[in-house]
C-alpha cells in the first residue's frame, strides 16, 4: 500500500470516518497514444490557455505558470532543464497554492521587485477590473494573498482620471473578464508596471499610469493615473478588426481627437468586441510596441511603435504577426503572451484562442522560438501543439466510465465528450477507448481507438456523447448506452447496443436501437445503469444539466424505474412517470447543480458519486427507497476542484483496496485522484443494516461456495465490485456455482425474508 494510502487508512482508523479535509493526490498513470509515450496524459485538457514565467522550485530554470480559462484551472510545469530546450513536467503540486476565485485572465508579475511572481487577474466579484494577489515564498511553500485598495471595491485597482472640467475621478481600471486579456508590463520605461488595455467601447487603447516610481512611493505601491488615453492614436473599429492609424502632427486629423475630448470618459461604440494585448519591444529601439488580438479576427496584428517611451506614435500595422509561416491562424479572438519556453533567457513567443465555446481546440497552442535576442526578438514557428502533444485532449466535456472491453481482466476506460474544433465549420466527435496496458497493480493506458463504435458516423447533430455499461437483458454481459446530448433535431437520443459475447468475453456490439425505449431525455445527459430499488432489475439514472425543478431548484438527477422483468426491460418515457419526479438527490441551487452522477457499490453501501458545475466532486450515500433519496455524506471529495464541470468515475484500478477517483472536465482532460475510500466502504452511518451473521465456505473460493447460517434466506445477488448485478439465486439453493467467472473479487448480498441484508466479499481464486 502506497504511503498517501497508509496515512488515509490511519485517519480513518483513528476517527472512524473520512478525512475529509484530507487533500486527495493525482495521479499521473503511464499514457500513450497508439503506442507512443505521453509525459503526462491525465493532465485535465487544454483549452484556453494563458501562459506566464515562473521559478516554482528555485532552481534557477525558467518554467511556466499555465491558466486555462474554460475551466478556471491553474497548471504548474516544471522546465526540465538545459538551455534551448523544450521539456517540461507537469507539477500539480504547486498548483493548490493558488487561489480558487481565479477565474477568466490570469498573469503573473512581479509587481514589487521582490523577485517572487504576483497575480494580476479578473476580480472575484466578477466584474470588469483587476485585482492582484502578492506572491509570496517560504521554505519552498508558494502562498498569494489577494490585496486591498481604499476604494469603493476594495479588492480591484483604480486610478485617477482628469476631466475637462479640471476635477478628478475615481474610476476602477476596466478590463472586460470575459473577453479581453491586459498587457501588464513597464510601458514608459520608468520602473514600475503599467497597465495597457482597451476602453469599455473596444476601440482605444487605454494606458492605466503607475506613479509608483516617478512619486517615489516604492514599487510596492500601486497607484494610477490616466496615461495616454488613445495609446499610440490608434482606432480598431467598434465593430470590425481594422485599424486606423495616424501620426499626423495636426490634431485635427488624430483619431482620437473626440475621445481625448470627452469629459466623462471613453466613447463607448455599440458593443466591446473583446480584445487581447500584449506588449515588448519588437523592433529594438527601445519602447513597447503591442499585439492586438480580436473576437472577430484568426490573426494577430502587430502595432510598431514609432514613438518612444513618453508618447507612443503607432507608425506601422503587421497585419499578420509573427511573419513566419504566414502569421498566428487561430479561428477565432487570439492572445499573445511574451514568455520564455524553451529556457534560453530570450522570450518567446506563444498564442492560443481565449474564445471558450468556439476556438480550434486541436493543435492551437502556437509556439514561436525567439532565434535571436530577447532585445532584438525574431520569431519562427516551431509547432502549433505546445504542451499538447504529451497530453490527452478531446475537446471537450469528457465523461468517462470503466469497463474490461477486451476481457483480459484488466480494467479499460471508454470516455465520452463534445468533440473537439478542427476548423470553424468542423468539429469531430466520437468515443475514445483507452486500453489498459499494465498489470492488476500498476496500470497503464494506450489510446487505441478515436472512434470506438465508429459513433462519429451516426451523429449529425451531437453535441455530448456520455455512455454506460450494464445487463439490459439479462443475459449476464455488459450493454452499452450513449447519451447524444443534443440541441439539434435529435434532441438527446439514446443509443442502445446489446452486447452479443456473452459473459466473461470481449464486447462484441452488431448493431444498435437510437431512441432506446421512446424515452425522451433531454439534453446533456450522463446515463448510469443500476438497479436502485434493489428488486433485480437495472434501471437507468439520468444526469441532467438542463433540468430546473420546483421553484427554481434543480433536479440534476432522474430516476427511471425498471418497471418490465430481467430479460424485458421497461422504463417510463418521463421521468415524471418515475418513482421520484424531483430526482434521487435532495434538489439544489443552480449554482450547485450536481448533474453527473456515478455509482459503485462497496461491500457494505451504494455510494454515488456527483460532479458539480463549479467542478467539485460530491459524495452521496443511504439511498432510501421510502423517500427515494440519498443522503450527502461529503460535498467536497479530497477538497478537489477541477475546474468547471466535472464528471466523475470511480473503480480499484490498482487493486490496493482503495477507490481510484477518475474525473473528466469541461475542458476535454481526464485527471486520475487517489482516494480514501475502501471497496469496503467506510463511515456508512446505518444502524439496522448488515446484521446477518452467515459464513461464506470455502472463501477464497475456486468455482462453488456454500452460505453457512441459521436464517432462512430469500435471495442472494452477486455483484462485481462496480456493483454490477451478475447473478441471482432465491430461496433453497445450497451450493452456489461461480466457476464461470473470471477470478477476481466479488460482493455477495444475503438477504432474508424479514428484509435484513448483509454484504460479504467473495474472492474467486482458480
Amino acid at each position: 500500500m502506497s504511503y498517501i494510502k497508509s496515512i488515509f487508512t490511519l485517519c480513518i482508523l483513528q476517527f472512524s470516518l473520512i478525512c475529509y479535509s484530507q487533500d486527495f493526490s493525482e495521479i499521473n498513470y503511464p499514457m500513450s497514444a497508439f503506442g507512443s509515450d505521453l509525459a503526462f496524459g491525465f493532465l485535465g485538457g487544454l483549452v484556453n490557455p494563458q501562459f506566464s514565467n515562473i521559478d516554482f522550485n528555485g532552481d534557477g530554470n525558467i518554467d511556466l505558470f499555465v491558466f486555462d480559462r474554460n475551466g478556471n484551472r491553474p497548471y504548474a510545469f516544471l522546465h526540465k532543464g538545459g538551455e534551448g530546450v523544450v521539456a517540461f513536467e507537469h507539477a500539480p503540486q504547486y498548483e493548490r497554492a493558488f487561489p480558487t476565485e481565479l477565474h477568466d485572465w490570469v498573469l503573473l508579475v512581479d509587481y514589487d521587485g521582490d523577485g517572487v511572481q504576483d497575480i494580476f487577474g479578473a476580480p472575484p466579484s466578477n466584474n470588469n477590473g483587476v485585482s492582484v494577489w502578492k506572491g509570496s515564498v517560504v521554505d519552498g511553500v508558494w502562498s498569494f494573498e489577494q490585496q486591498m485598495f481604499g476604494d469603493a471595491d476594495p479588492n480591484t485597482l483604480y486610478y485617477d482620471f482628469p476631466t475637462a472640467s479640471d476635477n478628478i475621478q475615481r474610476r476602477q481600471i476596466y478590463v472586460a473578464m470575459n473577453t479581453d486579456v491586459p498587457a501588464i508590463v513597464d510601458m514608459d520605461g520608468d520602473g514600475d508596471i503599467d497597465i495597457l488595455s482597451f476602453e469599455d467601447g473596444g476601440s482605444y487603447l487605454f494606458l492605466y499610469e503607475n506613479l509608483a516610481a516617478d512619486e517615489n512611493l516604492g514599487l510596492d505601491r500601486l497607484v494610477f493615473t490616466t496615461g495616454e488615453t488613445c495609446w499610440g492614436k490608434v482606432k480598431e473599429d467598434g465593430n470590425t478588426p481594422e485599424i486606423e492609424i495616424n501620426a499626423d502632427s495636426n490634431p485635427a486629423n488624430a483619431p482620437c481627437l473626440l475621445f481625448t475630448m470627452l469629459e466623462e470618459g471613453p466613447l463607448a461604440t455599440e458593443r466591446h468586441s473583446g480584445s487581447t494585448v500584449a506588449a515588448f519591444d519588437g523592433d529594438g529601439d527601445g519602447d513597447m510596441d503591442v499585439v492586438l488580438g480580436d473576437i472577430g479576427t484568426a490573426t494577430l496584428v502587430y502595432l510598431q511603435n514609432g514613438g518612444d517611451t513618453d508618447l507612443a506614435r503607432v507608425n506601422l500595422v503587421i497585419e499578420k504577426y509573427p511573419q513566419s509561416e504566414g502569421g498566428v491562424n487561430q479561428h477565432i479572438n487570439p492572445a499573445a503572451y511574451y514568455v520564455d519556453v524553451d529556457n534560453d533567457g530570450n522570450r518567446d513567443f506563444v498564442s492560443c484562442s481565449i474564445a471558450k465555446e468556439s476556438g480550434i481546440n486541436i493543435n492551437h497552442i502556437w509556439y514561436y522560438q525567439n532565434t535571436n535576442t530577447d532585445a532584438m526578438p525574431v520569431f519562427e514557428l516551431d509547432r502549433k501543439d505546445l504542451l499538447m502533444d504529451e497530453t490527452i485532449n478531446i475537446g471537450r466535456y469528457t465523461t468517462p466510465t470503466f469497463i474490461d472491453y477486451n476481457a483480459d481482466g484488466l480494467t479499460d476506460i471508454l470516455v465520452g465528450n463534445s468533440g473537439y474544433q478542427i476548423t470553424s465549420s468542423t468539429r469531430q466527435i466520437g468515443l475514445h477507448l483507452f486500453e489498459n496496458i499494465g498489470t492488476e497493480s500498476e496500470p497503464a493506458f494506450d489510446l487505441v481507438d478515436e472512434d470506438y463504435l465508429s459513433f462519429s458516423s451516426l451523429l449529425e447533430f451531437s453535441s455530448r456523447l456520455a455512455p454506460a455499461f450494464g445487463d439490459l437483458d439479462g443475459d449476464g454481459d455488459l450493454d452499452l448506452i450513449v447519451c447524444d446530448g443534443s440541441s439539434g433535431p435529435s434532441n438527446g437520443d439514446l443509443f442502445y447496443f446489446e452486447n452479443q459475447a456473452g459473459v466473461n468475453q470481449p464486447l462484441e456490439f452488431n448493431g444498435y436501437f437510437s431512441e432506446y425505449m421512446d424515452l425522451d431525455p433531454g439534453t446533456n445527459l450522463i446515463p448510469q445503469i443500476v438497479d436502485l430499488n434493489e428488486d433485480g432489475l437495472n434501471d437507468i439514472v439520468l444526469g441532467e444539466v438542463n433540468n430546473t425543478g420546483v421553484a427554481g431548484s434543480f433536479r440534476a438527477v432522474n430516476y427511471f424505474q425498471n418497471i418490465g422483468t430481467v430479460t424485458e426491460p421497461m422504463f417510463g418515457d418521463e421521468e415524471n412517470d418515475s418513482p421520484n419526479s424531483n430526482g434521487i438527490i435532495p434538489l439544489e441551487s443552480n449554482s450547485v447543480k450536481s448533474n453527473s452522477p456515478y455509482f459503485y457499490q462497496t461491500e457494505n453501501e451504494l455510494l454515488l458519486f456527483t460532479g458539480t458545475d463549479a467542478g467539485e466532486i460530491r459524495v452521496w450515500n443511504n439511498y432510501n427507497q421510502d423517500t427515494q433519496l440519498f443522503t450527502l455524506k461529503n460535498d467536497r471529495l479530497g477538497n478537489i476542484l477541477i475546474g468547471r464541470n466535472s464528471v466523475p468515475a470511480v473503480f480499484d484500478i490498482d487493486n490496493d483496496g482503495f477507490l481510484e477517483l477518475l474525473i473528466g472536465n469541461r475542458r476535454g482532460g481526464l485527471d486520475f485522484y487517489n482516494t480514501s475510500y475502501s471497496v469496503e466502504g467506510l463511515d456508512t452511518g446505518v444502524e439496522n443494516d448488515f446484521v446477518l451473521e452467515a459464513t461464506i465456505y470455502p472463501n477464497p473460493t475456486d468455482g462453488s461456495f456454500q452460505i453457512m447460517t441459521e436464517e432462512k434466506l430469500s435471495k442472494v445477488i452477486l455483484y462485481d465490485i462496480t456493483g454490477r448485478p451478475l447473478e441471482e439465486w432465491k430461496s433453497g439453493v445450497n451450493y452456489y456455482q461461480v466457476d464461470d467467472l473470471r477470478p477476481g473479487t466479488y460482493l455477495l448480498k444475503v438477504s432474508t425474508f424479514d428484509g435484513r441484508n448483509s454484504i460479504y466479499k467473495l474472492v474467486l481464486a482458480k
